[in-house]
């Protein structure tokens, strides 16, 4: 009977941690090295990184300058920019230097700001001429309401 009962309770452990469970998730991709330097030159136009830049125009001013760096050229504005790279399905899918496009301030349904996406749900912008590049939470109720798409430069 104790040998009965320990085979079925070693059966019910076993089939409790094996399989069951749903899916799993699969490990994240590698940020290629590129994206990873366009970030850090990002970071670089901080006001607390580097004083001797002068301050980007706008916006897309900014991005297009930070990839200009590293080879890459964008077009002008946030809205030619939103038509470059790979769309991404989903916010759960960014990652470093992807794009992230916003509506402007009237919270229209047309593109009219860019940033870069840093990690962990902060992206590095250019938020109004004048006051400098600084970093931001795409989960801020002003952004998060604003958020209209995504879009990757930099491949594997």
């Amino acid at each position: 009977m104790k040998t009965t009962l320990f085979a079925l309770l070693a059966a019910l452990l076993l089939a409790a941690g094996c399989g069951g469970g749903g899916e799993r998730r699969r490990a994240p991709r590698p940020v290629p090295a590129k994206a990873k330097a366009v970030v850090r030159t990002a970071r670089s136009w901080l006001p607390e990184e580097e004083a001797k830049r002068p301050p980007p125009k706008d916006c897309s001013d900014f991005v297009a300058k930070v990839f200009r760096e590293h080879g890459l050229k964008l077009p002008r504005t946030a809205q030619d920019m939103a038509e470059e790279g790979e769309a991404l399905a989903s916010s759960k899918e960014l990652r470093m230097s992807d794009l992230v496009f916003f509506s402007g301030k009237d919270a229209g349904r047309s593109i009219g700001h860019v940033g870069i996406y840093v990690n962990n749900g902060i992206f590095i912008h250019q938020a109004n001429p004048g006051e400098g590049v600084r970093m931001e939470s795409l989960y801020s109720d002003y952004y998060r309401k604003r958020y209209k798409t995504a879009r990757r430069i930099i491949e594997d």
